[in-house]
């Protein structure tokens, strides 16, 4: 018997409920707008994957006209839009002979990888690095770095393994050094069941843009190719533009084995995706990996506007000017605030390091977080201290957006600052 809507409460789990800013209705660009009130500048860009801007018109327009069309098959039965999607992904990605297993989330992509690298290594260990994220289901989370992820999962550990990467927040890498640990840890992984795979993240953005230079990924590659293992580069969250690249292929003497794409992929819509050769890509059988919601067709369609709106508008080198000027402006305001430590950019992914006297203070990192929300500036807080403020917004922004942005990163740094601004 269906009861009252009067005689219970019900109220979202703690674990996934919402921890900033009002209840949001609609949305459009940068900005969120609750049910009454003014708009909200969205610095998070729905963490990070709507690069492009909330409801941005040629993709809702492509879903909305797929919708009227065709919303599901499920994952053993075809559709135009999925083909259009990996033929067009395809095309874009730096292989000779391209396969894409697309998925509905990242960390589904991450899962796929693991597997893949497994069943073209016939290895079982895997290398992940400190500071890494990757998801939360169990294969993903066995990847990444923070321990109270962990707590409620079970995996087998003595297969998975952590190399730690230089901090670019201390300075120019030590390649020679970090080469000789580095292969100590695939040492260690050998004598595991040999290595399957090396995962990493070119940029570790969770916590905190922790750029990998150049150098230190073509060692990287450098290494896990003589070990027999893949190079799985999850490009999840700095892929297609968002760090003022398309890939990080790019910067490297050679592609990685599979490259892993999603969020900025769907601009809001559930979608991600493994792209690799088809040689290694296939060498998973079939049905090993499905998902009802793999590749779906509505998600598929919004993916393949949203390849248009990155060629069209260019959004690589939008993301770069948008990064160069946050990083200029962000500098300026540490010349004013001596606690403001490590600015750091990449493409559209900016943060700094709240650190009085030198060392993290994860308080002063909040109180620029609540600072900001009163300003009704949405920012994420991170890095590995609990002390790095994070700002990720849509990359095609004009120059109103970008100085009510600019204005409130201002005011919530001076609000902050108990010293009210004293030079260093």
């Amino acid at each position: 018997m269906l009861r009252s809507l009067t005689a219970v409460t019900a109220v979202e789990a703690r674990s996934t409920a919402t921890v900033l800013g009002p209840e949001f209705h609609s949305g459009d660009g940068p900005w969120l707008h609750p049910q009454e009130g003014p708009a909200w500048f969205d610095a998070t860009s729905g963490s990070g994957a709507v690069t492009l801007g909330h409801q941005h018109p040629a993709v809702t327009a492509a879903a909305v006209a797929q919708v009227r069309r065709l919303t599901h098959t499920g994952c053993k039965l075809g559709s135009d839009a999925r083909t259009a999607l990996v033929h067009r992904l395809g095309l874009l990605s730096p292989y000779a002979e391209p396969a894409v297993l697309p998925t509905a989330t990242g960390a589904e992509a991450v899962e796929s990888a693991l597997k893949i690298a497994r069943a073209a290594t016939g290895n079982r260990a895997v290398v992940a690095f400190r500071h890494g994220y990757h998801g939360k289901t169990a294969g993903a989370l066995a990847l990444t770095w923070r321990t109270d992820f962990k707590a409620y999962n079970a995996f087998p550990d003595d297969v998975v393994f952590t190399a730690d990467l230089p901090d670019p927040r201390v300075g120019p890498a030590d390649v020679d050094a970090f080469a000789v640990s580095f292969a100590a840890v695939l040492d260690t992984a050998e004598r595991a069941g040999g290595v399957a795979a090396v995962v990493l993240e070119p940029v570790q953005v969770t916590e905190g843009v922790l750029d990998v230079a150049p150098t230190v990924l073509d060692e990287i590659a450098r290494q896990t190719l003589a070990r027999g293992a893949l190079l799985v580069l999850d490009e999840i969250y700095t892929g297609l533009g968002r760090a003022g690249r398309m890939f990080t292929a790019g910067l490297m003497a050679a592609p990685p084995a599979l490259t892993l794409l999603g969020k900025t992929l769907g601009n809001g819509f559930p979608i991600a995706a493994v792209v690799g050769e088809r040689s290694v890509v296939d060498a998973l059988p079939p049905g090993v990996q499905t998902s009802t919601f793999s590749g779906g067709p509505v998600s598929a369609a919004a993916a393949c506007a949203v390849l248009d709106v990155i060629a069209e508008q260019d959004v690589p080198a939008r993301a770069r000017r948008l990064g160069e000027r946050l990083a200029t402006d962000l500098r300026a305001l540490a010349e004013r605030h001596r606690w403001m430590r490590s600015v750091r950019a990449v493409g559209a992914l900016a943060a700094f390091d709240c650190a009085p006297d030198g060392h993290p203070d994860p308080a002063v990192a909040r109180a620029v977080l609540d600072a900001a929300a009163r300003r009704r500036v949405l920012l994420f807080g991170g890095g590995p201290e609990g002390a790095t403020v994070k700002i990720v917004p849509p990359v095609l922004l004009d120059d109103e957006q970008y100085e009510f942005l600019r204005g409130g990163l201002a005011a919530a740094v001076l609000a902050a600052d108990p010293a009210g601004g004293t030079p260093r």
